[in-house]
């Protein structure tokens, strides 16, 4: 457990990214939290490539209303949320940035713990907040392995539950802190976007860098899961597992996984299995878990 410590002296200033796609409503809402609730001095960045013609509208005329906004729009749709970021990350100016899905509604004063770590730990590149259910139950708190397989750590739990902070091995992207510096360019090519495991990567290749992630739970957010993407088509699914190869062929988990399902079709054989770091070891989890009690437990992913 981390000790979580009062503010001390004042907080750097944030620049927020929301990526957009339709869904103005989601959209209207996630912004007006953010105004509401965020305490620390801050910019909005917002990346969309919309095909409703009225987002770029709403942020034209929020732009005349507040000075804090950057929009960039695009009429090719984006491949990946990495893509969104990567954009994003060029108009950053302040070294610690947050990532706010339009499907993210934040709490008062969600920012403030969490850039505190961050000023306070220069060795910390990624601070995760507790993402709740639209019913007030936690969705993750934090994403941990039970063998190969990542986890939410305490979905489903009441969400007053699990406010401390912890080290973790990684955190949802729906919405996080962290430094500039830790998070480079981020890899658009390796996994189909939209359809999970990037974020969980992209906490990896952080950590792979040096840096460390924790969980915050003295912040915390309403997320609406996948409400601006539709992958629940067969070839969603089918894309979604290619992912999940290829991310434990690149974290060195791909022979345990098929270790425990033989019967699992792999897409890529030619593609070979990488050593897994020695670091990772230490954030898995070997408890004595059937399968249907590890879907019960929630599969982060």
């Amino acid at each position: 457990m981390v000790q979580i410590k009062e503010m001390t002296g004042e907080l750097q200033p944030l620049d927020v990214i929301v990526p957009t796609h339709n869904k103005l409503e989601l959209t209207i809402n996630c912004v007006n939290a953010l105004y509401a609730n965020t305490a620390a001095p801050w910019r909005l960045i917002v990346v969309d490539d919309s095909t409703d013609g009225l987002t770029p509208l709403y942020f034209e005329r929020l732009h005349k209303e507040r000075k804090n906004v950057t929009f960039i729009h695009s009429d090719e749709p984006f491949k990946s949320g990495n893509q969104f970021f990567n954009i994003a990350l060029e108009h950053v100016k302040s070294p610690f940035v947050a990532t706010v899905m339009n499907s993210i509604t934040v709490d008062a004063e969600w920012e403030i713990v969490a850039l505190q770590l961050l000023q306070d730990n220069d060795k910390l590149g990624i601070v995760g907040l507790k993402c709740l259910f639209p019913n007030g139950d936690i969705e993750s708190a934090g994403i941990t392995m039970l063998d190969y397989m990542p986890m939410d750590v305490g979905k489903g739990l009441p969400g007053h539950r699990l406010c401390g902070g912890r080290e973790c091995l990684a955190v949802q992207w729906a919405c996080a802190i962290m430094r500039k510096e830790a998070i480079g360019v981020l890899d658009e090519n390796t996994y189909h976007g939209f359809l999970g495991w990037d974020d969980i990567d992209n906490c990896l290749v952080v950590r792979s860098k040096g840096w460390n992630v924790m969980y915050c739970g003295q912040g915390a957010v309403y997320h609406f899961p996948r409400a601006t993407r539709e992958n629940g088509t067969q070839d969603g699914i089918v894309k979604n597992l290619q992912n999940r190869e290829r991310f434990y062929k690149r974290w060195g988990l791909w022979k345990e996984f098929r270790k425990a399902n033989p019967r699992e079709t792999e897409y890529f054989s030619k593609e070979k299995e990488q050593p897994a770091p020695e670091w990772l070891e230490g954030f898995i989890q070997r408890p004595k878990m059937n399968r249907a009690e590890r879907r019960k437990h929630g599969n982060a992913t």
